[in-house]
C-alpha cells in the first residue's frame, strides 16, 4: 500500500558542502556541469526503456547482490540499467549533485522515503513508472516482491559520488562513484533515442 508522499524530501543544494565533510578524489569528479532539465532526463530514460534490445542481455538479476551495469556515459548524462531480486536494496542515499530519472521496466520496486518526522513514506513504482530524482534527494529503493524487477536509471551530471544515511537519515558514509567503462556508445544511443526514428532491432 502506498502512503502520502511528504512534500519535500530531505536535500542538500547543489554544489555544496559534502555532508560529511569531504569530497571523493579529485580523479573521479567530472567536469562541473549544471543536471538536464527534468524533462530531457524522462525523455531519455523513456527512449532507452523502450529501446529493449539494447539492454535486456545486459541486466543482470543476481540474488547474491545487485550488479548496475552502465549502458552509456556522456560528458552531461549516463544510463544505468539495473536488476534486482527479491529484498535487494541499496540504503538511504542521495546521488551527490546529480538529478535524475528511473523507469521501471519489468516487475515492481518500491522507494522509501523520509517523512521529515523521523520515520518513512513509501511509493510502488510499477512497470511503466517514471520517477523524477531532485538534486539532494534522500531515498532507498527495494524489491519486496518475488518476482524480479529491473529500472533504468539517467544520471545527470553522471555521477561522481554518493552519500548514505542511516535510520535518523544522518549522514555516515560518502563513496566516490568510479567512472565505469560503458558497454554502449553514444552513436547507439542517438539511434534509439531518435525521434523520427526510434529504435528497431
Amino acid at each position: 500500500m502506498t502512503a502520502t508522499v511528504p512534500p519535500a524530501p530531505i536535500s542538500r543544494p547543489a554544489g555544496g558542502r559534502h555532508p560529511l565533510g569531504r569530497q571523493p578524489a579529485a580523479a573521479t569528479l567530472a567536469p562541473a556541469a549544471d543536471p538536464l532539465p527534468d524533462h530531457v532526463l524522462a525523455d531519455i530514460a523513456a527512449g532507452i526503456a523502450t529501446a529493449t534490445p539494447l539492454w535486456e542481455g545486459l541486466a543482470r538479476h543476481d540474488p547474491d547482490g545487485r550488479k548496475p551495469v552502465r549502458l552509456i556515459a556522456t560528458d552531461r548524462y549516463e544510463v544505468w540499467v539495473i536488476g534486482w531480486t527479491t529484498g535487494q536494496n541499496v540504503r538511504m542515499h542521495d546521488h551527490g549533485d546529480s538529478a535524475g530519472a528511473v523507469v521501471v521496466t519489468a516487475g515492481r520496486l518500491t522507494e522509501v522515503l523520509p517523512d521529515g518526522h523521523g520515520g518513512r513514506v513509501e511509493r510502488t513504482l510499477a512497470a511503466g513508472r517514471l520517477r523524477h530524482l531532485a538534486v539532494g534527494m534522500v531515498h532507498d529503493v527495494v524489491n519486496r516482491d518475488l518476482e524480479p524487477a529491473t529500472s533504468i536509471h539517467v544520471y545527470s551530471p553522471p555521477l561522481t559520488h554518493m552519500t548514505y544515511y542511516d535510520d535518523a537519515c544522518t549522514p555516515v558514509e560518502a563513496e566516490a562513484v568510479p567512472a565505469e567503462r560503458p558497454m554502449l556508445g553514444p552513436a547507439t544511443a542517438a539511434r534509439a533515442l531518435h525521434p523520427a526514428r526510434g529504435w528497431r532491432a
